[in-house]
């Protein structure tokens, strides 16, 4: 674990929209997905979770604690829901999760798996 997380944790003091980590891989951009990798180090985009509903989105909040590397396009950054009513339950490991733009797609992990 390195300061970035116990800063974003520190400065999150909302136990009841709790912060994970996550594995994030940036999808390469085609004729169909145009996104790119966003700017700076936080930033908030709507995700779809697997074990959800395909028609619900939710916007997560990101902080990135590594930068990515154009070979493997793959990030570990700190998650968090935008708004407290959010579904709170699938911020365990294991669940994925898709951009909605289908930029990314990403993966709740523990300290243990970084």
């Amino acid at each position: 674990m390195n300061n970035h997380f116990l800063l974003w944790e520190k400065y999150n003091c909302d136990k009841g929209n709790p912060t994970v980590l996550a594995k994030v891989k940036w999808l390469p951009p085609d004729i169909k997905n145009r996104a790119c990798w966003p700017r700076g180090t936080e930033f908030s985009l709507p995700v779809k979770f697997e074990i959800l509903n395909q028609d619900e989105a939710w916007s997560l909040v990101l902080k990135v604690l590594e930068p990515a590397y154009h070979d493997n396009r793959e990030v570990i950054v700190q998650i968090k829901f935008l708004i407290d009513d959010a579904p709170h339950h699938v911020l365990v490991s294991g669940n994925k999760f898709l951009f909605f733009d289908k930029s990314a797609e990403g993966i709740v992990i523990t300290p243990h798996e970084m």
